[in-house]
């Protein structure tokens, strides 16, 4: 009975959902442990701020040493444990989503970098996120899973399989960092994937649902919360949450959120193409790699100091405080004498004596966005959706502030006065800006997962769309930008405007000067092709003549055919049998035979060799053998023992072994000069072949869907270019030049005749 059960949950370990909960359950304690951390690290900061309120400047240096220190330490463990697991994370799951293989990207050691350097680096209160890296960790921890699991053998060991728990993975990331499973889902599908198989969909919502759930259900476990509640709960009317005529006021959210958020990703851009191009910055910086982290922190947490400039933005709030007052249903702006506003609790930060709400506001946006463009460069583990998703909040805040005070009693509905809620322009500015970083529509969702209300559902969808539109005609997504810059290899997408591609054909881009193998070249023709490209895969074709398209075969395959025909062991083969066939035709050398017997016989007096047994002379036994090859052998010339080997020909007691630079030369010259024996080679007798009138866009469709970096052109079986990666993105990306002048395909003007 215990085998029979054990038989059972065994087969059953290799079930998906074993595998999901399993993933969500890691996670949700993750994420919670994390959290947990975060929060005590913000408060350790605030104690000693409060603590030292005798003295300012002491105040002052409690207030910016601590988020230095933090983040030079952050920047330190991930740079000498796991470099790999600075940044975002997303960018990267893109190219490995795509099939590419990124070194050391999903190994344990990033995992503990990534998991101590973010909780570090988001304990020190700098405009930072943490969902990007959340989807790192969460396919690090299914790429571990996987491999733990794949003890108890089975489907764990198929790749296809990995990259679909891997797809499943990026929705627990989001998911349980925001609490948000069908916005997780939604998001991790948008930003990842530009295919995506429905057959996932259940899985990472199953996860992502399950890792939500555990999340909050530890935090009412904690005492936090009384039940499972939203994590940034609003209270906005339900009966009339806003007016039809207040539908501008959110779509001019959404255009300005669209050009905000290409400005925000050009920013980031260009701050780090600076960092790079300054050859003395960038000299200085690598020397002193933390450097660069802590002078960001010291400007950054010197401008948020409370006291000084930071009265202006509501320095001393954290990013969850600043969001939940955003987020606020009151109205802060004064209207009229006869309802003075309470300034209650941490609301209290956004009051300034000498100044009103809207500088305040205005600072705050102003002041955010270029330091969270600069933050998010610091080489730590870092996101920049949350500090992207806050701007927009006060962005959104700062119209419904205006709105209320051009407003004052609402916008008037026959007899029914409903007053303006600045709250609501929150929500929708933080879903606006967020979106138009990211490329993505399903920040709507998490926000409506956020605040745990879906009043406001028209309003988000509007202004996220028009911010997407806007945003997407101008720059790449925030992931699409730092994959250019890191060099990953990736598709761009066929945007908008993007007519003129589909006249473009395979013929118009593809390369037509290509190595190649024949079934009937020589060794020679393999090194050859070998020095002179880098192609991961060579086509094999039938003949240089007919060049009908067979198979291709891998690089790796080509090289290891060509050593193994250079190897050292057939080397001494040939050597073995060179010197056998000699000692076969040798007339015999009676002098040398009895030189040696004699020698022999009594031992060798200048060298201490034994001398062989009495049975036979010349028939050593394997110790003494040894010790024979170690002495000098008299048939040789004293100075050179080493060479004792090489010229085993000379000696028949020996055995043989080295040759000399030149005989090897000569007889690696003989071997190339072969045919190539291809029989065991594996060689691919399908690779995916395109035809010359294939369009740019099918082309497209095909290199995303199958993750392919490469496809052969064959004209009737008979290969004549060959497309890759590179040459598709010239393609796509090259059809405006600098100046803005269409260039036709070189082939258009000649295939329109």
């Amino acid at each position: 009975c215990a085998l029979q059960c054990q038989r059972f949950l065994i087969s059953k370990v290799g079930e998906d959902w074993v595998f999901l909960i399993l993933l969500g359950l890691v996670m949700a304690l993750v994420s919670w442990a994390m959290d947990f951390a975060i929060a005590t690290c913000l408060q350790a900061q605030k104690w000693m701020y409060g603590g030292l309120d005798t003295n300012v400047l002491l105040q002052y240096l409690a207030w910016v040493t601590y988020p230095t220190v933090l983040i030079t330490f952050s920047a330190g463990f991930t740079q000498i444990l796991a470099p790999q697991a600075v940044g975002s994370g997303i960018p990267e799951m893109k190219t490995i989503l795509r099939g590419v293989v990124l070194k050391e990207y999903l190994t344990f050691k990033t995992f503990v970098a990534k998991v101590i350097g973010l909780t570090c680096a988001l304990g020190s209160g700098m405009p930072l996120g943490k969902e990007g890296p959340f989807v790192h960790i969460a396919s690090m921890c299914a790429a571990l899973l996987s491999r733990f699991l794949s003890l108890f053998g089975g489907i764990y060991e198929n790749e296809a399989r990995n990259i679909e728990m891997l797809a499943a993975a990026c929705a627990v990331g989001v998911g349980c960092c925001f609490a948000a499973p069908i916005g997780g889902v939604l998001f991790s599908i948008e930003v990842t994937s530009t295919f995506f198989a429905v057959r996932n969909y259940w899985r990472g919502f199953f996860a992502a649902t399950f890792s939500a759930f555990i999340f909050r259900v530890l935090a009412v476990w904690n005492k936090d919360e009384e039940t499972i509640t939203a994590l940034f709960k609003t209270r906005f009317r339900l009966d009339f949450p806003f007016d039809l005529q207040e539908l501008p006021a959110f779509a001019v959210i959404g255009i300005a959120s669209g050009f905000g958020g290409a400005l925000f990703v050009y920013l980031n851009r260009k701050i780090v193409q600076f960092m790079r191009r300054q050859k003395t910055i960038n000299r200085f910086l690598m020397k002193k790699r933390l450097l660069f982290p802590a002078l960001v922190t010291l400007l950054i947490s010197t401008l948020t100091f409370p006291p000084g400039f930071g009265q202006f933005m509501a320095g001393q709030l954290t990013q969850k405080d600043t969001l939940v007052t955003l987020f606020d249903n009151q109205t802060w702006a004064k209207q009229g004498l006869s309802d003075e506003f309470e300034y209650l609790g941490i609301l209290e930060a956004w009051r300034h004596p000498r100044s009103n709400v809207f500088v305040t506001l205005v600072v705050f946006i102003l002041m955010k966005f270029w330091m969270s463009a600069l933050a998010t460069t610091i080489p730590v583990p870092c996101g920049a959706f949350m500090p992207v998703f806050v701007i927009g909040a006060a962005f959104g805040r700062l119209v419904g502030e205006s709105m209320a005070a051009w407003f004052p009693d609402g916008i008037h509905t026959n007899s029914n006065t409903y007053r303006i809620v600045p709250g609501g322009y929150a929500v929708v500015g933080a879903a606006a800006l967020s979106g138009a970083v990211t490329h993505t529509v399903s920040t709507a969702v998490i926000v409506f997962e956020l605040t745990g209300q879906i009043s406001h559902i028209l309003p988000v969808m509007i202004a996220v769309i028009l911010a997407n539109a806007v945003a997407q005609s101008l720059q790449p997504s925030l992931y699409d930008s730092i994959i250019r810059i890191k060099k990953l290899p990736y598709l761009p997408e066929l945007g908008w405007g993007h007519h003129e591609k589909y006249n473009v054909r395979v013929e118009d881009i593809m390369l037509r000067d290509i190595h190649y193998v024949t079934p009937n070249c020589k060794y020679r023709d393999l090194q050859h092709i070998l020095q002179s490209t880098k192609m991961k895969s060579l086509p094999l074709v039938e003949s240089a003549e007919s060049m009908i398209l067979l198979g291709s075969i891998e690089r790796t395959q080509v090289g290891a055919l060509l050593s193994q025909q250079l190897s050292p062991q057939r080397r001494l083969l040939a050597l073995r049998q060179k010197v056998l066939a000699e000692n076969e035709h040798r007339p015999s050398d009676a002098s040398i035979r009895f030189q040696v017997r004699e020698m022999a016989a009594s031992g060798d007096a200048r060298t201490g060799c034994p001398p062989p047994p009495s049975h036979h002379p010349l028939s050593p036994t394997a110790d003494q053998h040894r010790d024979l090859l170690r002495c000098p052998h008299p048939c040789l010339p004293p100075q050179a023992p080493e060479a004792s080997i090489e010229a085993g020909a000379q000696c028949p007691s020996r055995e043989p072994g080295r040759m000399t630079p030149a005989e090897i030369l000569e007889w690696e010259e003989q071997q190339l000069d072969q045919l190539v024996d291809f029989s065991s080679a594996k060689i691919d007798p399908a690779p995916f072949q395109l035809v010359e009138h294939t369009s740019l866009h099918k082309t497209h469709t095909i290199f995303s869907l199958l993750g392919l970096d490469h496809a052969y052109v064959t004209s009737i079986g008979r290969l004549v270019g060959m497309v890759s990666l590179k040459e598709l993105r010239k393609a796509i990306e090259g059809s405006l030049t600098a100046k803005g002048v269409k260039v036709r395909p070189p082939l258009a003007s000649f295939r329109d005749s």
